[in-house]
């Protein structure tokens, strides 16, 4: 059995934690254990990751530019500890591939970096080191041709590949038959993950707004908490102007967001980038009807018109004329719904993403440390 070392830099991250913990059990039938790393323990990360094996190294946690670079040596010489014993390390984000990168050539041991960042500016990928990666790992193809532009493309010999995102179908499901933990009447609309600027749930509640006159019982759900309170408050001060009163539902942190998911009856995606979202695939698992900003890898998760409606990022006119169109027509809602989870169950199995993964770490193993 081999052994992974995940570092995880971001543990409030709720798809991250998600795709790891799918990764996680998966691992033993590929050969593989996974051991965790993060700055933090907070409950979420708690919930989701084993906690017998997951290590907390808060130099890890960086922060502003000048700690981050006096903490590197600190995190990268308790990572190359915890790693004896180890084949390899795993950077789940960009973000820790630096410590990753030096802990690796303090250990002897490969690093796999996944590029799950879908940055239109180069600077993030060139500060964290990508250019020097043997082992590159995407959840699309924008996000794996984002990074070789950012980096001028990869060096010879770099393997690079793209694994899409899969989930455990049956869990999702399973999980989704629990008592809800709020009672939503009405025709409701929301959407799952991390509520900041980058998702812009504020074009949600603008979307709501404009047809809030024609739907008078029509509720908003936001499932996740805000990370930025000042931009709650922007949100929050916005959906009362627009007169959503009650209307508006902030779930906060939810361990099983999947009650409340399938209550929906449209998803939407309204973000301004994202390489793969772990919440839509969740979404086509139960069968929920998508409307979807086409940026990042969400064309390539989404066939427009056939398993979910796309629409162009920050227009509000499209987002509110495919939901009005998708509101008054239930048929259409379920139809969409059951393609979405046609194409889920075909082109992104947890088997596929699972194999794409401990292949990738196969491959570095077997080219050795660097």
């Amino acid at each position: 059995m081999r052994r992974a070392l995940a570092v995880l830099v971001h543990p409030r991250h709720a798809g991250m934690l998600r795709a790891l913990r799918v990764l996680d059990e998966a691992a033993p039938r590929f050969g593989w254990t996974l051991d965790f790393v993060v700055p933090a323990a907070p409950p979420l990360a708690r919930a989701l990751l084993a906690p017998e094996r997951t290590t907390v190294v808060p130099a890890l946690a960086g922060g502003r530019r000048l700690v981050a670079r006096l903490g590197l040596p600190l995190a990268a010489a308790r990572l190359a500890r915890l790693a004896r014993g180890a084949d390899l390390f795993y950077a789940v984000t960009l973000a820790g591939f630096p410590a990753c990168r030096l802990a690796g050539r303090l250990a002897g041991l490969p690093q796999v970096v996944h590029v799950y960042s879908s940055y239109a500016n180069g600077r993030p990928y060139r500060k964290h080191g990508l250019g020097h990666a043997r082992h590159v790992i995407a959840p699309s193809a924008d996000s794996l041709r984002l990074a070789a532009h950012a980096v001028g493309g990869f060096a010879a010999g770099t393997h690079a590949r793209v694994v899409y995102n899969g989930v455990d179908v049956f869990r999702i499901a399973t999980e989704a038959a629990a008592p809800p933990p709020l009672a939503l009447g009405g025709l409701c609309i929301g959407m799952v993950g991390h509520l900041d600027e980058r998702k812009n749930p504020l074009l949600l509640v603008e979307a709501a707004g404009a047809l809030r006159a024609e739907l008078p019982a029509l509720r908003v759900v936001l499932v996740g908490a805000f990370p930025d309170p000042a931009y709650e408050a922007r949100v929050r001060e916005r959906a009362a102007a627009l007169g959503l009163g009650d209307a508006l539902v902030v779930t906060g942190f939810l361990a099983n967001p999947f009650p409340v998911l399938r209550r929906l009856d449209v998803v939407v995606h309204p973000a301004r980038r994202d390489p793969f979202p772990l919440a839509l695939l969740e979404a086509m698992a139960l069968a929920r009807p998508i409307v979807a900003a086409a940026v990042g890898g969400i064309p390539e998760m989404l066939v427009d018109g056939e398993s979910g409606l796309l629409v162009p990022p920050d227009d509000l006119l499209a987002l509110v004329r495919a939901l009005r169109a998708l509101l008054a027509d239930p048929v259409r809602r379920r139809a969409l719904g059951e393609a979405a989870r046609a194409r889920l169950t075909t082109a992104f199995t947890l088997e596929q993403f699972a194999a794409g993964m401990f292949g990738a770490f196969d491959a570095a193993v077997a080219e050795g440390g660097r």
